[in-house]
């Protein structure tokens, strides 16, 4: 090996001894350094010198070399390299890991991330970023203090490599260790010692990056510098039913066509992974036929030999280091917790949540109540199916089942009755629930008569092959009579209706979530302890013009603002890139005020549009707020023949995304998901144009929180206005990626322009850029910062 191999080495040469070092060691030997723990002793012979390493901490020696000539500073780095791999060695100098009962300082902590930014990751073309530094310090610091923090870290920080550095270090630095050992007195002391790091997304490509790309990368980094000792393991944790049952594999296998068990035969091989996500050629169909069910009950005949247990064993070892999962799973968590259930995570140190500004979405879904009007039917068609009719006690199960069915259909039809002649609430997905004596008694009935069907089918006797079937049923029974009890409790619930659009088809849904969500979010997950980090890019209503955010909102949202305010930090972190340089905001002076109901406003819309996509030469998106507005302004410019190709993306369609991307400076209109989450780095997007500042649209969890306010203008500074801000964050983050990327944000919605009533909200919340009103500074943007390669392409789209 060459000597540059060893230049790491370096940094843990000493040449001072430590204190109170035991003078014994170095009878008879000449101290030359320590590194490792260890002390290097030249001893001389009669045939020359010999070196040997002694821990300074107890005392074990081993020989190193002999040598005729002594050693010269050049190879000390020769003999540090020696020292680093014997088993009785101490740490290094950067080293986190410690073991069980030895805690690492905070202080050192934060020496060791500092040396990982400034030193080590540079050399594997991570760009040493100050703000990246500073957002892992930050965390670092409310891990070691047990606290929460929101930390807002714009595009561009890397905010993914800063918390799993900070998180690794913690972990694997016992920073919490004194306090892990009491904190769960029923744990022993080798599952405390080992507590993992559960990380929660919203996403499952985040999921898979920070499981395949990010973690083993990190990990390789860490180990080789001598940062870690062994490599991080992770696994990412996900609800049963995305997981193989090898019983029902196997007799849907038997029963299969002879394409369907080509397609399933590689699924037969115990080798093979149980997470169906990593087969291939099987449809959502067959996926639905194989996958777990019901509960894995012990005396299953494939329990010994199922893959998905063994699974478990492996994903719940206490040496795995992180349990990566989604917002929901995390969640059904800490629900099983706070009921007295069986945990489904082990046991874990610290929780960090990205994409934490959809947490709130997940947590209403979690804590929420949900019946449809397919559910009951559905339940009712499989008894029918597999029931001969009467329980051994000679109840007549169909007779029940038929009632059941009834009663479902006539609380459906009073809902939808009811909500008719909502007007309101055109632009929202959530429709008023009337809840009343009425439908309280048709819950009530439901709940009544799905408790006897329970215990009629639970007495009736099945065909051996219709026992499973039998227990999903009962299982749906129980948990329809549950979730109609607790919707009679609506005084406590804010109820809503979901339906699908006019000329679709789909089920209808009545929703709820309680009233007091901060309350139990509090009690279940903000006041147990647990470090937590909350990250994300938009989670402040404050932009990078102003210092710090404002974090009120969320926490508001959340129940965070109960928590005992020294327990909580937050942070905001502006982007590393160059907005000023590389993005022009347009605000329009053409548009009237936004009223989709007016033919005008739809026209003058259109025409902005037209005149905004032809000054950037296609490659745009214009992002409604409203399904129906959206539609309109596409058919409108669909009709006038525009260079351009135009892709409308509709509530469940991803196609015309992937389209998109594909196509030579196409034109994409959208609503709904593509506001956040959604990546298209370089030209392809270089134009965004947001038609109406994204304000929530009427809807009862809104009518809910005004009455909370009193006055409308209260409500509207507290809780609209910030949450528009937010949301007009996540669109404009749509636009600039990467530091390469050039586009322009044009605003349409005349309130946002320089004599809007809201300017002042829209330009604090977004990075401080160049401002224009005329079309001719967005061509004249575009020639300076596109290359000729991009005019070409709607030379391409012309000709297509």
């Amino acid at each position: 090996m060459q000597d540059q191999s060893f230049e790491r080495y370096k940094q843990e040469l000493s040449y001072d001894l430590p204190p109170n070092t035991p003078a014994r060691y170095f009878v008879g030997g000449k101290y030359i350094f320590t590194a490792y723990g260890c002390a290097l002793l030249e001893r001389q012979t009669e045939k020359g010198h010999v070196y040997s390493a002694v821990n300074l901490a107890n005392g074990r020696t081993a020989t190193l070399c002999r040598r005729a000539i002594p050693l010269e500073e050049p190879s000390h780095t020769r003999l540090a390299a020696k020292i680093r791999v014997l088993p009785f060695r101490g740490a290094g100098v950067y080293e986190a890991d410690r073991p069980p009962g030895e805690r690492l300082a905070k202080d050192k902590l934060t020496e060791i991330l500092c040396h990982v930014f400034t030193n080590i990751l540079p050399q594997y073309g991570y760009i040493f970023r100050e703000n990246q530094l500073g957002l892992a310090e930050h965390m670092t610091d409310v891990i070691s203090r047990r606290g929460i923090s929101l930390a807002e870290s714009a595009v561009g920080t890397g905010k993914t490599l800063a918390y799993l550095t900070a998180a690794v270090l913690a972990k694997r630095g016992r920073i919490n260790d004194f306090w892990l050992r009491g904190n769960l007195p029923g744990q022993s002391y080798a599952e405390s010692a080992y507590m993992p790091v559960v990380i929660a997304t919203s996403s499952i490509a985040l999921q898979r990056a920070i499981v395949t790309d990010y973690i083993p990368e990190l990990s390789a980094i860490l180990v080789e510098h001598g940062i870690i000792r062994t490599p991080l393991t992770c696994v990412v944790r996900k609800g049963k039913e995305h997981y193989l049952c090898e019983k029902r594999l196997r007799a849907f296998y038997n029963d299969a066509d002879a394409r369907t068990q080509t397609a399933l035969e590689p699924l037969l091989s115990e080798s093979t992974s149980c997470d169906l996500a990593d087969t291939e050629g099987l449809t959502p169909f067959m996926k639905r036929q194989i996958c777990i069910a019901g509960r894995c009950m012990s005396d299953c005949r494939s329990y010994d030999c199922c893959r998905y247990i063994r699974y478990l064993d492996e994903a719940n070892n206490p040496t795995v280091d992180f349990q990566v999962t989604n917002h929901n799973y995390f969640l059904a968590d800490i629900l099983h917790r706070a009921n007295g259930k069986r945990p489904l995570l082990p046991h874990h140190q610290l929780v960090i949540i990205d994409e934490a500004h959809k947490f709130l979405i997940a947590a209403r879904q979690m804590y929420g109540l949900e019946l449809s009007d397919a559910e009951i039917p559905q339940v009712v068609d499989f008894i029918h199916a597999f029931t001969d009719g009467k329980s051994a006690g000679g109840i007549n199960i169909h007779k029940l089942a038929k009632k059941l069915e009834g009663q479902s259909k006539r609380l459906f039809r009073q809902l939808r009755e009811n909500i008719l002649t909502a007007k309101d609430y055109e632009e929202s997905e959530r429709f008023p629930a009337v809840m009343d004596n009425d439908t309280s008694r048709h819950l009530k009935n439901i709940s009544e008569i799905a408790d006897n069907l329970f215990s009629a089918l639970e007495d009736s006797q099945v065909q051996s092959r219709f026992r499973e079937r039998k227990m999903q049923v009962l299982w749906k029974l129980k948990n329809v009579r549950e979730r109609a009890t607790a919707f009679r409790k609506y005084e406590n619930l804010i109820c809503w209706m979901e339906q699908p659009d006019d000329g679709e088809e789909g089920e209808t849904f009545l929703r709820a979530i309680p009233k007091d969500l901060g309350a139990r979010l509090y009690a279940d997950v903000w006041n147990i302890g647990i470090p937590l980090i909350l990250t994300s890019g938009t989670l402040s209503a404050s932009g990078q013009s102003l210092p710090g955010g404002d974090f009120s909102r969320i926490k508001q949202s959340l129940g965070i603002d109960r928590v005992q305010e020294h327990l909580v930090c937050d942070t905001s972190l502006p982007s590393p890139f160059d907005f000023k340089q590389n993005t022009l905001l347009y605000l329009s002076e053409n548009v009237p005020f936004p009223n989709q109901q007016d033919k005008g406003y739809i026209a003058a819309v259109a025409d902005e549009v037209e005149r905004l996509i032809r000054a950037s030469h296609g490659h745009a998106a214009v992002l409604f707020t409203s399904y129906s507005a959206m539609g309109q302004v596409y058919a409108a410019l669909k009709e006038r023949g525009l260079p351009y190709p135009l892709f409308q993306m509709g509530r469940r369609d991803t196609t015309a995304l992937e389209r998109f991307k594909q196509s030579a400076g196409g034109v994409l209109f959208a609503s709904g998901a593509l506001w956040e989450g959604i990546d298209i780095p370089g030209d392809a997007l270089s134009m965004l144009i947001i038609v109406k500042l994204p304000f929530a649209a009427p809807d009862p969890i809104g009518d809910y929180e005004r009455s909370l306010f009193g006055s409308m203008d209260v409500y509207k500074n507290y809780a609209l206005i910030p949450d528009m801000k937010v949301k007009l964050k996540q669109g404009f983050g749509r636009l600039i990626r990467t530091e390469f990327d050039t586009g322009v944000c044009a605003i349409l919605d005349c309130r946002a322009n320089g004599s809007g009533a809201y300017h002042r909200q829209v330009s604090t919340a977004l990075p401080p850029c160049r401002i224009t009103s005329n079309i001719l500074e967005i061509e004249r943007f575009m020639q300076e910062t596109k290359p000729d390669s991009y005019f070409k392409e709607e030379t391409l789209c012309k000709t297509a």
